[in-house]
């Protein structure tokens, strides 16, 4: 009798415990669910009339010596108008006339009408750089809103440049924040950026959608891709495997990054690196490095999902 008992009890705790799991693992399932795949594309970015694209290229040492190769600038050109939004990295001018003189070869062409937002000159030594971003004017308007991130602290060696736009064809606006990281001091600085982050939506809380862009040299012996250095909030939107060096090493250094809690519901999840050979085959390594030692990436947002 006793047995019977002992036995019965068994299959009931059994039964509960079972059944506590199938709850259980029914909420993990929901909690733990994978993001969607990103399309990852080699090659520009496509036009779509809901999405806007998104870009970030440093052009190494852009200055008089780079404007004066008019093969190099007419590729430049056909690069950077292919984007409705670019920020760009490494303008070296001690007379600043390289930013509107790139501005108005790319107006040059048939059917472009750019503007672009640049930064002062930034940087702690005498090799300073400026930051800029170059848009379409049919596709993007700048909100009247732009700023260096006030760097009470030296966090940055070139403090990060911040500009408002918004996609004129739909209700997406956004906070871009164009960086270009000291090589020695990667990993606090990509750290920082959360003092940016809280910077911007003190001064604007209107709007969360804050997306950072640039050259974080954000591999090799300077970071270590996989650390979690921003946090579980932050979405990395070009994967640790894109390789945007045109070097013959492998480095991801080019990143677009932005907070999960305002901006993912944004994202279309696509995702580009634009190499050059695709675009010009013909192109020898030495004629790549003439245009730049980095490639372009890229992302794509919808224009139609902001609720933020």
């Amino acid at each position: 009798m006793n047995l019977k008992k002992y036995f019965c009890l068994g299959i009931l705790l059994l039964s509960l415990l079972t059944g506590c799991k199938d709850s259980n693992m029914t909420g993990l399932a929901v909690k733990t669910q994978t993001q969607p795949t990103i399309e990852r594309i080699i090659g520009q970015p496509s036009t779509a009339v809901d999405e806007i694209s998104i870009g970030t290229f440093n052009i190494q040492i852009f200055g008089k010596k780079k404007r004066e190769k008019d093969d190099v600038m007419k590729r430049l050109v056909d690069i950077v108008d292919d984007y409705d939004i670019i920020a760009i990295q490494e303008f070296r001018d001690k007379t600043e006339e390289t930013v509107p003189y790139f501005l108005s070869k790319i107006n040059e062409k048939e059917g472009n009408n750019y503007s672009v937002i640049a930064s002062e000159r930034l940087g702690r030594s005498s090799s300073k750089e400026r930051y800029a971003f170059y848009y379409d004017n049919k596709r993007i308007e700048f909100l009247n809103l732009s700023f260096t991130f006030p760097d009470t602290e030296d966090l940055f060696e070139r403090e990060p440049f911040i500009a408002y736009f918004k996609a004129k064809e739909g209700n997406f606006d956004f906070y871009l924040v164009n960086i270009h990281t000291k090589p020695d001091d990667v990993e606090k600085e990509i750290r920082n950026l959360a003092k940016v982050k809280a910077y911007i939506l003190q001064k604007h809380p209107e709007d969360g959608d804050v997306i950072f862009l640039g050259d974080f040299n954000a591999d090799g012996n300077y970071f270590n891709e996989e650390s979690d250095v921003l946090g579980e909030q932050y979405f990395w939107a070009v994967p640790n495997d894109f390789d945007t060096t045109v070097a013959r090493s492998d480095r991801t250094f080019d990143r677009i990054i932005f907070l999960k809690e305002f901006t993912l519901e944004d994202f279309a999840y696509k995702s580009g690196v634009d190499r050059f050979e695709k675009r010009w085959p013909e192109l020898s390594y030495d004629e790549m490095k003439k245009i730049s030692d980095h490639y372009p990436v890229w992302v794509k947002f919808r224009i139609d999902k902001d609720y933020q």
